[in-house]
C-alpha cells in the first residue's frame, strides 16, 4: 500500500515537473537569446535535459513496478537504474557544450541585458525550486534522486544568473556571463559524476553501497546454529532492492530444524540490512565443537599461488 502512494505521488509530481519544464525552456531559449546571455541559454539547455530525464523517469517507474515475468525473473528493478545512467551520461554532454560555448564568449565578448537575466533567473528559481521540494520526499529511490539533485542544481545555477545579472547591471561587465555557465557546467558534472558511479556499481552488481559483505556475515553467524559462512555475494536489483547468495554450515539435522535456521536468517537479513531476497544453500557437517568464523573468498592471485 505504501509501494502504491509512493508510486502515485511520484507520477502526479514528474508530470507537473514535465510541463513546467518544457515552459521554462522555452522562456530561457527565447529570453537568452534577445538577452545575448549565454548563461540563460546554457541554463535553457541544462533544463532541456530535464524533459528526457523526467521522461525516463517516469517510464523507468513505471516498468520498476510491474511484477517478474518468465523472462524478467527478477522484475523490473533495474529500469530505473539504466535511466538514472542514461540521465548521467547526457549531463556530461551538456557540461561539456556548455563549456566549449562560454570559452567562445570569452574570446569575442557579446553585449548581455542584465535585466532580463534576472527576471527570468527569479522565474526559473520559483519553478525549479518547486519542483526540487515536490522531489525530496521521494528521493531515497536512485532514479528519482537523479531528477532531484538535477533540480537542485538548476536551482542553484538560478541563483547564479539572478546574482550575475545584478552583477551585469551594475559594473557593465558581460564576461560575468561565461563564467556564471561554467559555474553552472561545473555543478552539472558534480551531480553527473554520483549519478554515474551509483547507477554503475548497481549494474555492475558491486556490494550496496554502505553495506559490509563481512559485517553481514557476522550477523549471520550469531544466529544459533550458523557455524560458519562462506561464498557469500551481496548486489543491488535496484536502488532500495538488495539479493544475497551464500552457503551456510550447520550440524547435520532434519529438514525442519534447518528451516528454522533459515528463517531466522532472512529475518535478520531484512530487518538489519534491507536484505530481502535470499539464495541459502546449507552444507551439513559432524565436527564437535562450537566454531563460528566467516570465510571470504581468496583472491585470484591467491588461488593461483596455491594451484
Amino acid at each position: 500500500m505504501h509501494t502504491l502512494g509512493h508510486t502515485r505521488s511520484a507520477n502526479w509530481v514528474l508530470k507537473l515537473a514535465l510541463v513546467a519544464t518544457v515552459a521554462l525552456v522555452a522562456t530561457e531559449f527565447v529570453a537568452g537569446a534577445l538577452a545575448g546571455s549565454l548563461a540563460l541559454l546554457s541554463d535553457g539547455w541544462h533544463n532541456f535535459t530535464d524533459v528526457p530525464t523526467l521522461l525516463l523517469t517516469w517510464i523507468a517507474l513505471y516498468f520498476a513496478q510491474r511484477p517478474p515475468d518468465q523472462e524478467k525473473t527478477f522484475g523490473y528493478h533495474r529500469a530505473g537504474v539504466l535511466a538514472a545512467f542514461v540521465n548521467g551520461l547526457l549531463l556530461v554532454g551538456v557540461a561539456v557544450f556548455i563549456c566549449y560555448e562560454g570559452y567562445q564568449r570569452i574570446l569575442h565578448p557579446a553585449p548581455v541585458a542584465g535585466g532580463a537575466m534576472l527576471a527570468v533567473g527569479f522565474l526559473a528559481l520559483v519553478i525549479n525550486g518547486g519542483i526540487t521540494l515536490a522531489l525530496a520526499r521521494e528521493r531515497r529511490d536512485l532514479n528519482l534522486r537523479a531528477v532531484f539533485i538535477h533540480n537542485l542544481g538548476d536551482a542553484l545555477s538560478n541563483l547564479a544568473i539572478i546574482a550575475g545579472g545584478w552583477l551585469i547591471r551594475r559594473t557593465g561587465q558581460t564576461f560575468i556571463d561565461p563564467v556564471i555557465a561554467f559555474l553552472i557546467a561545473g555543478m552539472i558534472v558534480w551531480s553527473a559524476v554520483g549519478i554515474l558511479l551509483e547507477s554503475s556499481n548497481i549494474l555492475l552488481e558491486s556490494t550496496p553501497k554502505g553495506m559490509s559483505v563481512e559485517r553481514v556475515a557476522v550477523a549471520m553467524l550469531e544466529i544459533p546454529g550458523v557455524r560458519e559462512v562462506h561464498d557469500v555475494h551481496i548486489w543491488s536489483l535496484g536502488s532500495e532492492s538488495h539479493a544475497l547468495a551464500c552457503h551456510i554450515r550447520i550440524l547435520d539435522m532434519p529438514t525442519s530444524e534447518s528451516e528454522r535456521i533459515a528463517h531466522r536468517v532472512r529475518a535478520v537479513l531484512a530487518s538489519e540490512f534491507g536484505i530481502t531476497h535470499t539464495t541459502i544453500q546449507f552444507e551439513h557437517t559432524h565436527a564437535p565443537g562450537d566454531f563460528h568464523r566467516y570465510m571470504p573468498e581468496p583472491a585470484p592471485a591467491s588461488r593461483k599461488t596455491e594451484e
